[in-house]
């Protein structure tokens, strides 16, 4: 009898600790993601300060709205390439959409064409291009980098955006993201394919038509992902672009160059920073139904 009891109280035992590691799990999880809206919410207070209520308030509700730090952007953000070429917030703007939207659209869909040869194709030398990938992924940058540039001037590359988009080596090995999209095609099976050829489609029907939609969460969330990173890359510009700034890099000379030539507050500088996260912001939010949203896909027989 007594045994009996311990075998049934061992269950209630187990229930108790997994629920309270649970319970601490989400005590950390929610920590953690207060943790990080700390800083985004300090800076978009601080965009709303003069520089007075900065030093006597720097954390605390901004008692009036200030809102000519948003305005000061638009006078103060500025780079000056030449003495005749000088770029203010709305050519960053535009230079920064062009490259997100570019490099983004151009490196998924090579990545995925890529991706999806690779993963259902076997021809020669398919192997030797799947580890040059590899290759291409694990090679450090700064090692590469004096090499690297010397290449580009000479092939005209550097300083173009557009060449330097289209010759970048993530278009077809965009590191991790070719991984996905390959174990991605991979696990589908190429019965679907099959179906394709027996109504009459071929090889780019089967792709554009069928193992395209399925995959389109994986890419999608790709895309986002790396409109992120360009948004916010201002190295490229720094080393390859430099006569074309975008936004991040127009930002990361304003708090420094722009503070101490124009004279801008922490008050401006912290509102050009809420500025140029709102793309990035609407991009996400309106991509989240397509991101978290599960596709049931059918059609196998047999």
């Amino acid at each position: 009898m007594e045994k009996s009891i311990k075998i049934k109280q061992k269950p209630r035992v187990l229930d108790v600790v997994s629920k309270v590691l649970i319970a601490i799990m989400l005590v950390v999880l929610i920590v953690y993601c207060i943790s990080l809206l700390i800083l985004p919410v300090w800076m978009i207070l601080t965009s709303f300060k003069n520089s007075i209520e900065y030093v006597n308030n720097s954390f605390g509700w901004p008692e009036n709205f200030y809102f000519l730090n948003y305005s000061g952007v638009f006078e103060k953000l500025q780079i000056r390439i030449t003495d005749f070429v000088i770029y203010n917030v709305f050519h960053m703007l535009g230079f920064s959409t062009l490259y997100s939207l570019g490099s983004s659209l151009i490196n998924v869909f090579f990545t995925t064409c890529m991706a999806y040869v690779l993963s259902k194709y076997k021809f020669f030398g398919s192997n030797f291009i799947y580890n040059l990938g590899i290759v291409v992924m694990i090679v450090p940058i700064i090692g590469s980098l004096p090499s690297a540039m010397m290449v580009r001037d000479a092939l005209g590359v550097y300083n173009n955006m557009f060449l330097h988009i289209i010759t970048s080596p993530s278009t077809c090995f965009s590191g991790t993201n070719f991984l996905l999209l390959y174990g991605a095609f991979k696990s589908l099976p190429w019965d679907y394919a099959e179906a394709v050829f027996i109504d009459g489609g071929n090889d780019f029907t089967a792709f554009f038509k069928m193992f395209l939609p399925m995959i389109l969460p994986t890419a999608t969330v790709i895309f986002v992902l790396s409109f992120l990173g360009s948004w916010n890359d201002y190295q490229t510009f720094m080393i390859w672009l430099p006569d074309t700034p975008n936004l991040a890099y127009g930002l990361y000379q304003f708090q420094g160059v722009s503070r101490q030539l124009y004279k801008a507050t922490i008050g401006e500088i912290m509102a050009g920073f809420s500025l140029v996260i709102i793309p990035t912001v609407v991009l996400y939010s309106a991509s989240q139904g397509l991101i978290l949203s599960k596709f049931t896909v059918g059609g196998l027989k047999g």
